[in-house]
C-alpha cells in the first residue's frame, strides 16, 4: 500500500518539491488510503498537485474534469515539460486524434488525461474512457455541479452517471469556493458515499482588502491608474462587460499605461496574446472580463481591482485569490456604485428567460418545418418576439438540457434558414454566426422544462447579489465578512490590513487630481469629459427626497449614536424585530417613520448622509452611527444639502401615498393590520380577534392590495413562492383554481392570493 513516506519521494522526483504545502499532505494521504474526498482550498494554495502526484502513484490512468480548454492545454504543457506522461480530450481536438489518445490511454502510454465535462453527452465516449482502467476520477471546480453554487454548469450533472458507469472507481472533488451548503450538494451530486472532508483555511493574510464608494467613471478610472502606480508588479482590473473592458482599457492606453484587454468576444489570437503579454510582465496590466483568470498562476500580481462588482462574495473572492500567490502583500481594490446592479439585474433576467419565452423560442424552431436547423440567436429572437437575445440563448440552452434540441458545430453543407423569411440558403456566413440546431422531438404538447427550476436559480442568483452589495456596505471586517461566509469562523474579529480595519487607507485617500483624466487625446479631440455613463453626483434633492432625509437624520438623533446602520434603517422602517423592541426603539417618536421603504432604499440614503458626513460612523468592531453638526442643521433645514443617490426602482424606494376608506381600508383590516406592525403572528392575531387565520390572511392580503407594506415571506416560504412563480409562469394568475391544482397540495389557495397581490402591486408601480 502506498504511503506518505512514498508520495514524498515522488513529489521530489517528479515536481522537484521538498514538501507539501498547507493542506496537501493530508489530502493526498485520504487519496493514497483509498477514500473518496472533497477539498475546498483557496485559489493558488496547490490543489492541482493533489490530483496530479496520485495520477503518477496509481495503477490506471486519473481522468480529470475540468470546465477550461485553455486551462486543461496549460496544465498538460506545464506537466510535459516536467517529462510527465498527460494529454487531454476536448472539442479543440479533431475526432481521429481523440481516438488516437484514447488508444494510447488503454496502452498506458498516460497517466493522466483531462476532459472537458461537454465530451460526456457522447454515450460513446464514455464507453471510451471505461475501457481504459480509471484509477482516479478527480472533478475539478466541483461548485460547477451544484446549482446552488456561482456558476452552475448542467454537463457536471453527467458525472454521477458516468461514475455508476465506471464502477467504483475512487473519486476526487475540488473547489476554491465552496459555503457548506454548496459542498453537501456536490457530495449528493457526485454520489459520494462517506467521504473525506477538507477546508483549508480561506484566509489570505497577505490581501488588503477595500471597497471605495465611488460617484463616476472618470474617478474609476482615475484610482486604477493611481493603483498601478502606487503598487509595483502587475494587476488584473475586472469589469462586468466586454463594453467595459475595451472603455477602460483605451482610457488606460491613452494616459500612457501598457495594458491589455481580454473577452470572450475576441478572437482567439488576440486573447492568445493579451495573456502571453501579461504573464511574460510585456503588459503590466489587464483590463478583463471574468473569462480571465481561471488557471493563471502569476505570482507577482500586486493588485486586482474591481471596476465593477461582481455577482456574488464566491466569484469575488476566486478573482482576489489571483493576488499575492508569493505571499507579498498585495491589494484587491473594488471600485463600487449602486448603479452597477442593473448590469446584473439584467445578467439574471437574460440566464433565467421566462417559461412563455422558452415556449415561444422552440415553437420559433418547430415553425421552420425542419429536422436540421441554422439560426443565429439574434435571427431566432425576431421569430420569437422576444427583446432579449442573451434570455434567448438562455431559452436554447434550457431546450437542449431538456432534450428537445441538440446545437452542434455549424456546418456549411447543412441547410439554414433565411432570415429573410421563406426560403433556403446554405452559406458559410450563416454556418459561422449560428449553432447547427437539430430537432430531437416533434412538437410535443408540453415541453420537458420545470419553470420552478428556473425561478429558483433567478431567486439564488439575486440573493447572491444581494449578498455582495451587504458586503460592499459592511462596517465590519471584510475579512472577517467573507470568512464568516464560508464558514470559517476561526479568525479575528478585525484583521488590521482591510479598508474598514484600517480606514485611511491609500486606497480612500482623496484624488489629488481627477480632472487630470479629461487632459487624454480623446477628449482634446472633442472637448469632452470622461462622463460617458450617468453615474449619480451630488445634485439638489426632489421634495421627497428631502423629507426621507430629514426622517432618517431625526432618527438617528434620537438613537444618540448607540446603534449601527442596520438598526437605523430597522428602526425607522417600524420592523418588530426583537433586539428592536427589547432596546424600546418602537417608542421613539421617529420608529416607523419610514415604514413603507425598503430596508435596502433607507440604508442607501444612510450611506449617502454618511459620504456627505452628515452622519458619521464610530471606529471600532460595532460600528455606530451618529448625527453631526451638519446633518443637525440639514434636519432642521437650516442649511440645503446635495447628495448623489442612485436612481433607485420604484419597488426600492417608493412610498405608497396614505390608504384611505376608498381604497378598501376598512375598519377591520386596519386592525389587524396594526396587530401585524406589532410583530404578532397570524395565529396570535386571529386568538386576539377571535378569527380564523385563513380570516386574518384574507386581511393581510387586502392590506398589499390597497398599498400597505406587509412582507410576504412570513406567510410563503421560499420554495412555495418559487413553485408559485412558476405556475403564474405557466397560467397565468387570471384563475385560481388551474394555479392551486398545479401545485403541491401544502401550498393553500391564500399562498397564492398573497403572490399575485404583492406581483400586481409592484407591476402598478406602488411598491
Amino acid at each position: 500500500m502506498l504511503s506518505l513516506a512514498d508520495a514524498l519521494t515522488s513529489l521530489r522526483a517528479h515536481f522537484g518539491f521538498d514538501d507539501f504545502r498547507e493542506g496537501q499532505r493530508e489530502v493526498i494521504g485520504a487519496i493514497l488510503d483509498g477514500k473518496d474526498v472533497v477539498v475546498v482550498m483557496p485559489t493558488g494554495s496547490g490543489k492541482s498537485l493533489c490530483y496530479q502526484l496520485p495520477a503518477m502513484m496509481l495503477g490506471g490512468a486519473t481522468v480529470v474534469i475540468s470546465p477550461l480548454i485553455a486551462l486543461m492545454k496549460d496544465q498538460v504543457d506545464a506537466l510535459r515539460s516536467r517529462q510527465l506522461p498527460a494529454t487531454f480530450i476536448n472539442s479543440s481536438i479533431a475526432p481521429a486524434e481523440q481516438r488516437t489518445r484514447i488508444d494510447a490511454l488503454r496502452r498506458g502510454q498516460f497517466k493522466l488525461v483531462y476532459v472537458a465535462p461537454e465530451r460526456f453527452r457522447s454515450s460513446n465516449f464514455v464507453a471510451a474512457i471505461q475501457s481504459i482502467g480509471v484509477s482516479l476520477f478527480a472533478v475539478d471546480e466541483a461548485h460547477c455541479i451544484s446549482t446552488w453554487g456561482h456558476d452552475f454548469r448542467p454537463d457536471y450533472l453527467r458525472l454521477k452517471s458516468v461514475l455508476q458507469s465506471l464502477g467504483k472507481v475512487q473519486t476526487l472533488a475540488l473547489t476554491a469556493t465552496a459555503t457548506p451548503y454548496v459542498r453537501s450538494d456536490i457530495i449528493q451530486q457526485l454520489g459520494l458515499s462517506n467521504p473525506e472532508t477538507f477546508v483549508s483555511g480561506f484566509d489570505r493574510p497577505n490581501l488588503s482588502i477595500d471597497v471605495v464608494k465611488t460617484e463616476t467613471e472618470r474617478e474609476k478610472v482615475a484610482r486604477i491608474k493611481r493603483l498601478a502606480k502606487t503598487d509595483d508588479g502587475s494587476g488584473i482590473v475586472y469589469a462586468s462587460t466586454r463594453k467595459a473592458v475595451e472603455q477602460v482599457a483605451r482610457e488606460l492606453q491613452e494616459q500612457g499605461l501598457h495594458v491589455a484587454a481580454y473577452h470572450a468576444g475576441m478572437g482567439d489570437s488576440v486573447r492568445v496574446k493579451a495573456q502571453e503579454d501579461f504573464m511574460a510582465g510585456r503588459t503590466q496590466m489587464i483590463i478583463a472580463t471574468n473569462a480571465f483568470g481561471m488557471g493563471i498562476d502569476k505570482p507577482d500580481i500586486r493588485f486586482v481591482a474591481h471596476y465593477q462588482m461582481p455577482g456574488s462574495i464566491e466569484a469575488y473572492y476566486q478573482e482576489i485569490g489571483r493576488a499575492g500567490r508569493d505571499g507579498l502583500p498585495s491589494s484587491c481594490v473594488l471600485l463600487f456604485n449602486y448603479a452597477d446592479k442593473n448590469t446584473h439585474d439584467f445578467f439574471i433576467e437574460g440566464s433565467y428567460p421566462s417559461f412563455p419565452l422558452v415556449q415561444s423560442v422552440y415553437d420559433a424552431l418547430s415553425s421552420t418545418g425542419l429536422k436540421r436547423i441554422e439560426l443565429s440567436a439574434a435571427e431566432i429572437r425576431k421569430r420569437a418576439g422576444a427583446a432579449n437575445e442573451m434570455a434567448v440563448q438562455s431559452s436554447l440552452y434550457l431546450l437542449e438540457r431538456a432534450g428537445h434540441i441538440e446545437r452542434v458545430a455549424p456546418s456549411t453543407a447543412s441547410a439554414a434558414v433565411s432570415p429573410t423569411g421563406g426560403g433556403m440558403a446554405a452559406t458559410a456566413t450563416a454556418a459561422r454566426r449560428a449553432r447547427h440546431i437539430i430537432m430531437l422531438d416533434n412538437a410535443p404538447s408540453r415541453l420537458r422544462i420545470n419553470p420552478a427550476d428556473v425561478v429558483r436559480r433567478a431567486a439564488l442568483e439575486r440573493r447572491k447579489l444581494r449578498e455582495m452589495i451587504d458586503f460592499c456596505y459592511t462596517e465590519h471586517c471584510y475579512r472577517a465578512h467573507i470568512l464568516e461566509y464560508f464558514g470559517d469562523r476561526h479568525h479575528a474579529r478585525q484583521c488590521g490590513t482591510c479598508g474598514n480595519c484600517s480606514p485611511n487607507s491609500a486606497a480612500r485617500s482623496p484624488l489629488a487630481n481627477a480632472d487630470t483624466l479629461n487632459d487624454s487625446p480623446a477628449s482634446r479631440r472633442t472637448g469632452k469629459t470622461r462622463t460617458e455613463l450617468a453615474e449619480p453626483t451630488p445634485r439638489v434633492l426632489s421634495g421627497d427626497e428631502t423629507v426621507r432625509v430629514r426622517k432618517i437624520l431625526a432618527g438617528a438623533k434620537r438613537m444618540k449614536g448607540r446603534f449601527g446602520k442596520k438598526v437605523l434603517a430597522a428602526a425607522l422602517r417600524g420592523s418588530a424585530a426583537k433586539n428592536l423592541m427589547q432596546s424600546h426603539l418602537n417608542e421613539l417618536s421617529t420608529y416607523g417613520l419610514l415604514k413603507e421603504m425598503r430596508q435596502d432604499a433607507i440604508l442607501i440614503y444612510i450611506n449617502e448622509l454618511i459620504r456627505a458626513r452628515c452622519l458619521i460612523v464610530s471606529p471600532g468592531e460595532y460600528p455606530t452611527v451618529s448625527i453631526t453638526e451638519l446633518g443637525d442643521r440639514v434636519m432642521r433645514e437650516q442649511e440645503p444639502i446635495e447628495l448623489a443617490l442612485p436612481q433607485i426602482t420604484a419597488d426600492q424606494s417608493h412610498v405608497p401615498a396614505p390608504v384611505s376608506e376608498d381604497l378598501g381600508a376598512t375598519k377591520t383590516m386596519m386592525e389587524t393590520y396594526g396587530l401585524y406592525q406589532q410583530g404578532l403572528s397570524i395565529q396570535e392575531i386571529a386568538r386576539q380577534r377571535n378569527c380564523t387565520t385563513g380570516t386574518i390572511e384574507g386581511h393581510l392580503i387586502d392590506c398589499i392590495r390597497a398599498g400597505y407594506s406587509i412582507d410576504t415571506a412570513l406567510f410563503v416560504p421560499a420554495d412555495s413562492r418559487a413553485l408559485i412563480e412558476a405556475a403564474i409562469a405557466e397560467h397565468g394568475a387570471e384563475r385560481l383554481k388551474p394555479l392551486h391544482d398545479s401545485l403541491p397540495e401544502n401550498i393553500t389557495y391564500n399562498m397564492i392570493r398573497f403572490i399575485i397581490a404583492e406581483r400586481r402591486l409592484c407591476q402598478n408601480g406602488e411598491r
